[in-house]
């Protein structure tokens, strides 16, 4: 689960360690799946917060969602975004542009299963087209 999930789980990464700002959170949906939400660490000025949606079928927990928001602190206009639901394989994404504008785009890839337990985080950049 380490390589999927990149964060500081209070207390289970370092005993006694309660004052992380990156800890993941789980938040459960109306839906019956769970958000996983993965802030970024607070190292470099690049930094990008993600988040999966999680489901059950079929006896195991699948990655029904995936998105991200990408920004850099230090420099203007350096931010993108994407929200791509895995099973269509359909989102949005934008990026914002020198001049500050912001491009969006469709996503538009093919639908997935893919079980949380085999989840790459890569996998939704590359469909994001990052």
């Amino acid at each position: 689960m380490r390589e999927t999930i990149f964060g500081e789980w209070n207390g289970y990464d370092r005993p006694g360690y309660e004052a992380s700002d990156t800890e993941p959170e789980l938040t459960a949906l109306p839906n019956g799946s769970i958000k996983l939400y993965l802030p970024a660490m607070p190292v470099g000025s690049k930094r990008s917060n993600q988040t999966l949606t999680l489901a059950y079928r079929n006896d195991a927990f699948i990655v029904a969602g995936f998105a991200y928001d990408y920004y850099d602190h230090l420099e203007e206009n350096v931010a993108s975004d994407c929200d791509y639901n895995v099973l269509t394989g359909k989102g949005k994404s934008s990026e914002q542009q020198p001049d500050g504008t912001t491009k969006q785009k469709t996503v538009a890839v093919e639908g997935k299963v893919i079980a949380f337990s085999e989840w790459n985080h890569g996998t939704g950049f590359d469909a994001c087209g990052e």
